[in-house]
């Protein structure tokens, strides 16, 4: 049973396809998470180099910050659309510098992605199939480029990147807004919504992870796109709640949380 005080959230993202809940890091601990995701990113770079770009699972690299996954308040909101049983089907790094240049490039996320192979064809079915977060580890604001996202968008039969569509992705679309939130807040969206990283024109970084979540019955296994693994041992170490999210990852481990 969801909690009065998440009932307007999940009232939001079903409506508006989009909300933003506060506070899933807690202030006290937002900076240390932040530190760690951006010191790995050249870590997982160098490894992806060396190793491939599938060779390893980003989660391995920042385990503070996967802390936070299984966050009760946040996983009560995704359920009430994807159904009690959620995997998390791809986890990247979103770190902007200073003074960041984009052209929008308006979509929808993984399954209706319409330009990657593996995407479902419109029109989209009414299921949600995917949910996408974008974890703020700086504060989101207008000045330094939050999320472009078209609210109720996710209902829409059409889409920026249908060829017949005539909407054009790369283009500002009418309705249009940014998602703004404080560090530590989470970006939830129906992953149909259509919506667009943001250009960075402060001073400092704009930095976030993506993590999408999938219902446990999502085919994840794509060509080897986003089945990077985790070690066992990083795994290992992982709250139980959030190898529960991760255990279809694991090296060299039999599954037991699902079972």
């Amino acid at each position: 049973m969801t909690s009065e005080s998440l009932k307007p959230y999940v009232k939001q993202l079903r409506v508006e396809g989009w909300c933003v809940l506060e506070d899933v890091i807690p202030a006290d601990v937002v900076d240390i998470v932040r530190e760690e995701v951006e010191t790995s990113e050249s870590d997982y770079g160098e490894f992806s180099k060396e190793n491939g770009r599938w060779a390893r699972n980003v989660i391995s690299f920042m385990p503070k910050f996967a802390e936070h996954l299984a966050n009760e308040r946040l996983l009560d909101v995704i359920r009430q659309r994807l159904g009690p049983q959620v995997r998390i089907s791809q986890t990247e790094y979103k770190i902007r510098p200073p003074h960041y240049k984009l052209v929008r490039a308006y979509h929808s996320d993984f399954p209706y992605d319409l330009n990657q192979k593996w995407h479902i064809t419109q029109p989209f079915p009414r299921a949600v199939i995917g949910i996408t977060t974008l974890w703020m580890l700086t504060d989101f604001t207008t000045e330094n480029g939050g999320t472009w996202i078209v609210p109720k968008s996710h209902v829409d039969l059409r889409n920026p990147r249908g060829k017949e569509d005539g909407i054009g992705d790369r283009n500002p679309i009418s309705g249009e807004m940014q998602a703004v939130g404080s560090a530590g807040s989470v970006l939830i969206m129906d992953s149909r919504i259509w919506h667009s990283n943001a250009e960075n024109p402060a001073d400092t970084r704009r930095t976030a992870v993506v993590v999408r979540y999938a219902p446990w019955w999502l085919n994840l296994e794509l060509f080897g796109v986003n089945t990077a693994t985790i070690p066992g041992e990083i795994f290992d170490a992982f709250p139980d709640d959030v190898k529960l999210l991760y255990e279809h990852r694991a090296e060299d481990r039999e599954p037991s949380y699902w079972l």
